[in-house]
């Protein structure tokens, strides 16, 4: 039996950024990771919003800075547009090295990293806390006594399985099957691209730049038909994108799962936390994690540190923090999570139009189910006029 007073499950960056923040308390902390080696295999776009940075609980070393994002190429059944500056600014990292980077970050507070370690099962108490968890690392089993549990172990959480929380339903979840490439022919090396037409299932498919001939490609839906593999090659078929890819090199699969629609009622059960993707805290429409994962770590982490029970009281001071720090983001979230989703379960006859619109924001929410029911050549020429007048007004 291992004693201390908050196990981390998911070394990812909420699990880092709570087990610095608990570490920082004092407080004894032990964060376990599945994955032989932190970071390793990447499975992420490794794309984050400037937007975001002044709500950081700290800084990030410009060292860890891969690649400057100037703002995103949309290209919409055929229809593009630029967006430029301000909130379309990001920066692409090298998601290994800034994984390692946060782990490191706790480490150094004193918390204790069991990588190579996965959970198997918790133990309950006659009031439904739990009073142990049995992991098993390379081939041992441990038992971890913790007065309280941070779950933190991305969208297929296994913190939720043993708690029978987990039970997603049709378009919960989406598959991204994505790629590193190397030797590309980029015609926007300075902009993070999105594409959406029939290639991609109740979503997008991007290339996000690394360098001027590296970048992550992939195709990513909530609502697959056929394999992910076959939209993507059908997507590297598009004249715009096959004329960068045409000497292409495979470099390293990056694909994966993500969370899209709340899949749990709160965040907080009995002493458990959930943090990061475990907790769908993304943000739609484009699904930023990364750097929501650190800031509600963060967070997570303080509340375990200060708190002996987490009751009502203390799961609604962890909703209004996190409300209060994103404000707009947060809330507008909610409604593109809920709205996107019901667009393409809906099959309406322009919803890869009426989404491009809504992502670069010449659509609003409150629009789109009043034109789902309009024809595709009545939306594609609203779409054309909308781009147009902001271009216009650009110039």
């Amino acid at each position: 039996m291992i004693e201390c007073d908050v196990l981390v499950i998911g070394g990812g960056p909420a699990g880092s950024s709570a087990a610095r923040a608990t570490a920082s308390k004092g407080k004894k902390t032990i964060f376990i990771d599945k994955k032989e080696k932190i970071g390793h295999p990447v499975q992420c776009a490794e794309g984050i919003g400037k937007y975001l940075f002044p709500l950081l609980p700290f800084k990030i070393p410009k060292d860890q800075l891969k690649w400057k994002i100037d703002g995103m190429y949309f290209w919409i059944d055929g229809v593009t547009i630029e967006c430029v500056g301000g909130f379309w600014e990001g920066y692409t990292i090298d998601r290994e090295k800034f994984e390692n980077w946060l782990a490191k970050r706790a480490v150094d507070k004193g918390a204790k990293l069991w990588e190579n370690t996965k959970l198997i099962r918790f133990d309950f108490d006659n009031k439904g806390n739990i009073k142990k968890a049995i992991v098993e690392k390379a081939g041992e089993e441990f038992e971890i006594k913790a007065r309280a549990i941070i779950g933190a172990d991305g969208s297929e959480s296994t913190v939720l399985q043993q708690l029978g929380l987990f039970n997603p339903g049709k378009g919960d979840i989406g598959e991204i099957y994505s790629w590193e490439m190397k030797s590309l022919s980029i015609t926007k090396p300075s902009f993070e691209q999105i594409f959406i037409g029939d290639f991609t299932p109740g979503g997008y498919a991007y290339i996000f730049p690394k360098s001027k001939n590296t970048a992550n490609i992939g195709v990513g839906g909530l609502l697959p038909r056929k394999k992910m593999e076959k939209y993507f090659y059908e997507f590297l078929e598009i004249p715009q994108v096959k004329k960068q890819v045409k000497n292409a090199k495979f470099v390293i699969e990056k694909s994966k799962k993500s969370i899209w629609s709340d899949i749990i009622d709160k965040w907080i059960y009995k002493n458990v936390i959930l943090a990061g993707d475990a907790a769908n805290q993304n943000l739609k429409p484009f699904v930023e994690g990364i750097l929501p994962a650190i800031i509600c770590g963060d967070i997570a982490g303080k509340l375990s540190s200060k708190y002996s029970n987490f009751d009502s009281k203390i799961s609604k001071s962890y909703t209004n923090q996190i409300e209060n720090i994103f404000k707009d983001s947060y809330f507008n979230s909610k409604i593109y999570t809920k709205l996107i989703k019901e667009l393409f379960l809906s099959n309406a006859p322009a919803q890869n139009l009426l989404f491009g619109g809504l992502l670069i924001g010449v659509f609003e929410p409150k629009d789109i189910k009043k034109l789902q029911d309009f024809e595709y050549d009545y939306i594609l020429s609203l779409l054309k006029s909308k781009i147009q007048y902001i271009q216009s007004r650009n110039i």
